[in-house]
């Protein structure tokens, strides 16, 4: 009560002498409050600081003050003083409230928790900091206007070092653009309850941005209130750092004076949150750096003290307790966000995830990109067109580390850390960025055996966050990976300095073999040696042509075993020289494989890359490219006079023929075998029923049943003496499916379960999956539905998550198709919805082209022929484009069968007539059009097609039976 009423005293005594109104108001809200404790509150002595801090106030608003005219007081005391009025009102407003309840509740007193006190004392600290600050100018001031002279110069002196600090500077406000952080920022919020904080990351990843945000969120606004500070150091470089500068930036920014001392104590006063922004530019000063350390480790230990760092290096002062939150790249999700936010478009989703991909994802990145198409006007096709052929030029569109990928990542190159490892670390850095997958942390002294400590120089450069730890290998952002390879090509990596790299590929290619699962290291690091190969390919001479095509063909041949997926060589392989090339040891590819290759590279070379890729492409169901690279492959064994392979490209552009609907060009390839195999005696019996199998699949298409079952039943035979599974197997699919187009259900279902017990289909996943499709085609066709989906489902299981994208494509298409059939239209949208986003995800245009057709299908079955005839439009143009005249066909009739529908006769006969016309270019049968071993069959009630091979549809009158 002695400290209250003393208090009370004080405040009253010094109203009666300031001249501010302002000033008297504050000290009557004062006197007010602490009447009110001493008259109502319960816990007076929880007051007793509050009380001290008013005695202290109202003696320095009167130092501040008084001995003036109004006139004479600095503007700034009057701003503090109306920002105080404002607090203190707050606090006056809250204890009347209080007092007024508990004298309507006649309880005649109240309390305050210490949680509102302690904040309100914190709050006049911090006011009681200003004052004193503005009153020590404010007096300097004056004695320099008493004293004019003789001390001119002394009294200036004084005036300067003592003069107005500058306004401390308010925490950056939240960023406006703000995508896919916030359990990242959560994560931070909740280590600053107890410990100091370093966000880390590359530049431009948006550690400044996340600063922000958690400078702004609720609980940490509460916490510090307006003692948030955010100290900048990315507007200068490491070389213009010394201590001074760094303790005026500090000061600068709490607005108080520039020294050690003057900052302490300000620190020291109340809780207080400091972000160093850019930390790594005073961590590599040029001088001072370890005052400057020092000095942080001294602001961090006061017990008021919260730091926050941003920085690209882990690089930490060793007594201080961090948190250390490292920084990713964004999620697919909120970097379409934050590109969309930018860069309105209505566009395809994929073209976009396409481009965010191959910024890593990159915030920064992303930005720049999205403001330079905005600028631009493009479209997501001219976006990516200009990204494809300018790639870091886009990135670089200002001088700014904001605007310039450049920019900002030449800020970590020219680092003192970067400096201080040496020659070495550039090299490390290059062939980094030259091996997309980055390098392989079990076998790196082997890729540099001559980087002496170059551990210590991959953990620095992850340190620096220019490389990260990703699994197994240390790798680099896409951005930072496209910048070093571009702004600093002519470092980059000449032949020589891949000399160990190669050796340490090339050694791991020649080691293994098709036959077992020694390739399976290519499933992690197939990226690097296709990036190596490329490499190679393109500045390989003649005369070591040879021995790098055997390389590319052992890779190519693992991937197709372990990893398959389309690659970028087929532009370099078709590329290479023709000829006869001489062999040599190229790169000592042989010291270094332990058995020989299956046929001569030095003869085949080029023609040996098409071949394989050529395989590969079919595994991908690129038929097209697939029959391209056969034909190349073709010519150029042709060349070198090897018949036999000759002969096998005849034999799968056949099949690849037969596959699209090009039965005519398939029989024509079979003949040329033949013919070809008989010329130079190498027809074999095994060749014979191979080439009969073959034709026995085109002739299916023609609807030559009887002729195709005594071909069959040959190869069947002869496979069967030779225990020739692979061919075999094939060949019962085939019967099943003559047996099908037959009518004779019982004999097709024997055929397809009699295939089940065969070793090669048994032991093969895809195998029995599509078995179980063909096994469910025959229920299906007897009007077994629900047996047909259960079949569906048991296949659906085992494709699921393989790595057959067609196949898992296909099940689900066929599911679409039965659904449609029991008029279940809803749900096969649903499914389609999931194919969809499947084929978008790992599938390619084959995909695309059949989930289109089915799509379109299901809207004929539903009616909606607006739609179906939209899409059916579409999916005709996927087909043409795959050269598919199969699938073509089957849309052009299905459009027709709308044109019907609608009664528009002259459009349906239009359509049927180019879908004849289709027919007799390719070779097929219009009665045998849909392949007899899938779900795309229309209804019977669709029957335009019937109509218009039998003469009978009318071109002007509707029948009366279609009404």
């Amino acid at each position: 009560m002695v400290v209250l009423t003393n208090a009370i005293s004080v405040l009253d005594t010094a109203k009666a002498l300031v001249p501010l109104d302002t000033a008297k108001g504050v000290l009557s809200t004062l006197s007010s409050i602490l009447t009110v404790v001493k008259n109502t509150m319960q816990n007076k002595e929880d007051f007793a600081e509050i009380a001290n801090r008013c005695n202290q106030i109202a003696k320095s608003i009167e130092r501040s003050t008084c001995g003036g005219s109004t006139s004479e007081i600095n503007p700034r005391i009057t701003e503090i003083l109306d920002e105080l009025k404002s607090f203190v009102d707050g606090i006056e407003k809250t204890l009347k409230e209080k007092e007024q309840r508990a004298l309507t509740e006649r309880a005649f007193s109240a309390s305050v928790d210490q949680g509102s006190i302690a904040k309100w004392k914190e709050q006049l600290d911090f006011f009681l900091q200003r004052y004193n600050v503005r009153t020590l100018s404010n007096k300097t001031m004056r004695f320099y206007s008493i004293h004019p002279h003789p001390q001119n110069e002394l009294i200036v002196h004084i005036a300067v070092t003592f003069s107005d600090e500058p306004d401390r500077e308010p925490p950056p406000a939240r960023p406006p653009m703000f995508f896919g952080r916030d359990t990242l920022v959560q994560d931070a919020v909740e280590s600053l309850n107890s410990q100091h904080v370093v966000l880390v990351g590359p530049g431009g990843i948006g550690k400044s941005s996340v600063a922000k945000a958690i400078l702004n969120e609720d609980s940490i606004v509460a916490r510090f209130s307006d003692r948030r500070f955010f100290v900048r150091f990315d507007d200068i470089n490491a070389s213009q750092v010394t201590f001074d500068m760094f303790i005026g930036r500090i000061a600068g920014t709490l607005g108080v004076r520039s020294n050690r001392r003057s900052i302490t104590t300000f620190l020291g006063a109340s809780n207080i949150l400091l972000v160093f922004d850019n930390a790594e530019t005073f961590q590599d000063a040029a001088s001072g750096a370890d005052r400057i350390a020092e000095v942080i480790e001294e602001f961090g230990a006061l017990p008021t003290v919260t730091i926050m760092f941003t920085t690209r290096n882990r690089r930490v002062p060793m007594n201080l307790q961090c948190t250390i939150i490292d920084v990713p790249a964004l999620e697919p999700n909120a970097a379409r966000n934050a590109f969309t936010h930018t860069y309105h478009t209505d566009g395809f989703p994929a073209i976009i995830d396409k481009l965010l991909s191959d910024l890593d994802f990159h915030p920064l990145s992303i930005n720049i990109l999205a403001h330079v198409a905005r600028e631009n006007q493009w479209t997501l096709e001219e976006l990516m067109r200009s990204w494809e052929g300018q790639h870091t030029r886009l990135l670089d569109v200002g001088d700014g580390k904001l605007q310039s990928l450049s920019v900002t990542i030449e800020l970590s190159l020219t680092s003192s850390s970067i400096k201080q490892l040496g020659v070495h670390a550039r090299h490390v850095m290059q062939v980094a960025a030259f091996l997309p997958q980055g390098l392989n942390e079990r076998d790196i002294e082997r890729l540099f055996p001559t980087v002496p400590n170059i551990h210590s120089i991959v953990d620095a450069l992850c340190r620096l966050s220019l490389m990260y730890r990703k699994k197994d290998a240390y790798t680099m952002l896409s951005p930072i990976r496209l910048h070093i390879s571009s702004a600093h090509k002519d470092d980059i990596i000449p032949s020589v300095d891949l000399t160990h790299v190669r050796a340490y590929y090339y050694k791991q290619l020649a080691q293994v073999n098709d036959e077992d699962d020694g390739g399976a290291w290519i499933t992690t690091e197939d990226a690097n040696l296709e990036r190596l190969l490329a490499h190679d390919l393109s500045h390989v001479t003649r005369m070591d042509m040879g021995f790098i095509c055997l390389a590319c063909c052992q890779f190519i041949r693992q991937l197709r075993q372990h990893k398959r997926r389309p690659t970028s060589l087929r532009p370099v392989i078709l590329g290479l020289p023709e000829g006869n090339p001489r062999p040599t040891r190229f790169f000592g590819f042989f010291k270094y494989n332990p058995q020989p290759y299956s046929w001569n590279g030095g003869t085949d070379s080029k023609a040996g890359c098409a071949f394989v890729l050529a395989y590969l492409a079919v595994d991908l169901t690129n038929i097209t490219e697939s029959v391209d690279l056969f034909a190349t492959a073709k010519r150029l064994f042709i060349c070198n006079q090897r018949h036999d392979l000759t002969a096998w490209c005849l034999e799968n552009m056949a099949l690849q023929y037969t596959w699209l609907g090009k039965i005519s060009a398939a029989e024509d390839a079979l003949q040329d075998t033949l013919t070809m195999r008989r010329e130079h005696h190498i027809l074999s019996s095994d060749d014979e029923a191979r080439i009969n199998l073959y034709l026995g699949g085109a002739m299916i298409c023609r609807g030559r049943l009887e002729e195709t079952r005594v071909l069959l039943t040959r190869a069947r035979q002869h496979f069967e003496d030779v225990n020739n599974t692979t061919d075999l197997s094939l060949t019962m699919e085939l019967q099943g499916e003559v047996e099908l187009r037959s009518g004779n259900y019982l004999a097709a279902r024997h055929h397809f379960e009699a295939r089940f017990l065969l070793p090669t289909v048994m032991s093969n996943v895809i195998g029995r999956t599509w078995n179980l499709i063909y096994l469910s085609v025959v229920e299906a066709r007897e009007g077994n539905l629900s047996e047909a989906q259960k079949l569906l489902e048991e296949a659906s299981a085992l494709a699921s998550g393989g790595k057959d994208v067609f196949t898992a494509c296909f099940v689900l298409l066929s599911q679409v198709s039965l659904t449609s059939d029991e008029g279940d239209f809803d749900t096969a949208r649903d499914i389609l919805r999931r194919v969809f986003v499947e084929v978008a995800a790992r599938g390619g245009q084959a995909e695309l082209a059949l989930a289109t057709y089915y799509s379109a299908r299901n809207e004929l079955f539903a009616q909606d022929y607006q739609k179906a005839r939209d899409i059916f439009s579409r999916a005709l143009e996927y087909s043409a484009e795959l050269s598919d005249m199969l699938d073509q066909v089957k849309c052009v009739r299905a459009l027709g069968e709308i044109a019907l529908l609608e009664k528009d006769f002259t459009s349906a006969n239009m359509q049927f007539a180019k879908a004849k016309s289709l027919c007799d270019e390719t070779g097929m049968h219009p009665d045998f059009l849909y392949n007899g071993l899938d779900h795309s069959r229309l209804k019977a009630s669709h029957e335009g097609w019937k109509l218009f091979l039998e003469g009978r549809l009318p071109s002007s009158c509707p029948l009366p039976s279609l009404r």
